[in-house]
């Protein structure tokens, strides 16, 4: 019949009664099922362990650890390397794990198997995680347990030495390798300082230096080569008149009294004189008193004011001897000092050696000013390069620095390394340590049959009362007037009962038959069932009973 809005209670006790063996089947069905598996379904026990995540001993202020994987993330590493292939086959192995499976099934999928028994719980608390296993055997759990425990442990010791020890032997090789660099780039500069020595920015103003000392010697060689070439001349001026006397004295016989052949007469003295003055107060205007030039006027005037001081006496000499009578004949006058080899007189030759010494030092002076002048151009041609070799030398500079503050930073990096080295050796690091052990579980984690038995019975009331329900709205029989008064608006003249005839007896019957036969069969083999597992079953109620137990 399906169902309408106006129903009441009694309409759905009705579909409850006409449905009754549909409910009573499934409650049975499913009740039974899940005793079955309550039964059959292997007992798993859960060993727990529960670890401690130890901060650093020694303050991270002090020392800085190159281990900075956090705890999260070294967990994870830490459980993908307990949970490999490798290390839970050696678990397997060592404690003779899943013997009777191991001859049905493969490696992997015992692996897999005891990797779905696992479990991991880090949401506890954020220092502490908990580590379970499931297994048949308490005690086969709690080795089990206790060894992936003792797994955590080790391996993050053994993780954080190798991560400190690989980080410090990295280091090690960087700073090597930066140290060849910079012994390299050393010598690059070096060898670059000592091929453009002189044209380096450093030097520049010890070139400028050096041009302004050569610009002044040169300008001191040109006021001496002057100064020479003006002695040259009055050299070459008294040579001339000692000529000039030499000759008019082949006409005489005698030298005039006021001198002796080869010597200047009083008036081109005194004349020589005048103009070494002159030079000499031109020379004091503009150097001092020890200036060579200047001293070495000063001598020339002393000289001649000498001479012309000894010709002066010598004449007041002969005219006293005159005038008494013992002057000697002028044929007994001094005769000139001659050259036995050239018959020139002393002075002459005196002045001409002068002559050709003045000429020897300007050679030499002009010699010296050529160098200079090379000197100069080099000089200046090192002034020129430099914008060019201060780039140059700002790049190799640059570069040089740039390693430097790299292998200075590898090296204190390289030192931090070593000293966070010996702190994970001496495991003054973050560790892991138990802080409860595998516990030895007393009662079975999986199944919990109490709640498998609730589920069950909830289940088979829900099914049942559903199907019947379900199968109601499914039937379009009409049981009633009722029924088809809210179906159709139409008068209902008559109603017509069943007609209770043989036939409908006979198939009530079986049908009769058939649901109570069904019942029976099925109480008796699940009776059969339970009085084979009674044990079992025992042990099962009395779970329950605690269960309930501990909620009351």
């Amino acid at each position: 019949m399906p169902l309408h809005p106006n129903m009441d209670p009694g309409a759905f006790l009705d579909i409850l009664r006409r449905r009754k063996w549909v409910i009573l089947f499934s409650v049975l069905l499913i009740h039974i099922g899940a005793m079955v598996y309550c039964i059959l379904a292997p007992d798993l026990y859960q060993s727990t362990m529960k670890l401690l995540v130890i901060p650093p001993t020694v303050s991270e202020g002090m020392v800085q650890t190159t281990v900075n994987i956090g705890t999260g993330d070294r967990l994870k590493m830490l459980e993908q390397d307990i949970l490999s292939r490798s290390r839970l086959m050696g678990v397997i192995n060592e404690l003779e794990l899943f013997k009777e499976e191991s001859k049905k099934i493969s490696s992997d999928a015992l692996v897999n198997r005891m990797r779905k028994r696992i479990e991991i719980d880090t949401k506890k608390g954020k220092n502490t995680f908990i580590l379970t296993f499931q297994h048949r055997n308490p005690e086969v759990a709690m080795r089990v347990t206790s060894r992936l425990g003792s797994f955590f442990v080790e391996e993050n010791i053994r993780s954080r030495e190798t991560t400190a020890q690989e980080t410090s032997k990295f280091l090690v090789d960087e700073v090597q390798e930066t140290r060849k660099r910079l012994e390299a780039q050393e010598e690059k500069l070096k060898q670059y300082k000592l091929q453009f020595g002189g044209e380096l920015p450093q030097q520049e103003q010890a070139n400028l230096m050096r041009l302004q000392r050569l610009q002044d010697q040169i300008k001191n060689n040109s006021d001496a080569m002057a100064r020479l070439a003006d002695r040259k001349v009055f050299l070459e001026a008294q040579v001339s008149n000692i000529e000039r006397n030499l000759q008019g004295a082949e006409n005489q016989d005698l030298w005039e009294t006021t001198g002796s052949v080869g010597q200047p007469s009083p008036r081109n003295l005194l004349a020589e004189l005048a103009m070494r003055r002159k030079n000499l107060d031109e020379l004091s205007k503009k150097y001092t008193p020890l200036y060579p030039a200047v001293v070495q006027a000063r001598w020339e005037v002393e000289q001649l004011e000498g001479k012309i001081a000894a010709m002066r006496q010598a004449a007041r000499k002969a005219k006293e001897d005159s005038a008494r009578g013992t002057a000697k004949p002028s044929t007994s006058l001094s005769t000139p000092d001659l050259d036995p080899m050239n018959g020139e007189p002393g002075e002459m030759r005196r002045l001409r050696g002068q002559i050709a010494a003045i000429d020897l030092e300007v050679v030499a002076l002009k010699r010296e000013s050529a160098t200079a002048a090379r000197t100069i151009d080099q000089i200046q041609q090192k002034v020129e390069r430099l914008p060019q070799r201060e780039q140059e030398l700002i790049s190799l500079s640059r570069d040089y620095d740039n390693i430097k503050k790299s292998y200075e930073e590898l090296l204190k990096k390289q030192l931090d390394s070593q000293v966070s080295q010996k702190l994970e050796e001496k495991q003054k690091g973050e560790q892991f340590q138990v802080l409860e052990p595998a516990s030895l579980p007393t009662r079975p984690f999986k199944p919990d049959r109490p709640l498998v038995l609730g589920l069950a019975l909830l289940a088979s009331i829900v099914v049942g009362v559903g199907g019947a329900f379900g199968l109601e709205m499914l039937d379009p029989t009409l049981r009633g007037s009722r029924d088809f008064k809210n179906f159709f608006d139409v008068p209902i003249l008559a109603c017509l009962p069943v007609i209770q005839d043989d036939r409908l007896k006979r198939l009530n019957a079986k049908r009769r038959a058939a649901v109570i036969g069904g019942l029976v069969s099925i109480m008796g083999a699940y009776l059969v069932f339970l009085a084979i597992n009674g044990q079992k079953v025992q042990s099962i109620l009395q779970a329950i009973g605690a269960s309930i137990g501990g909620g009351n």
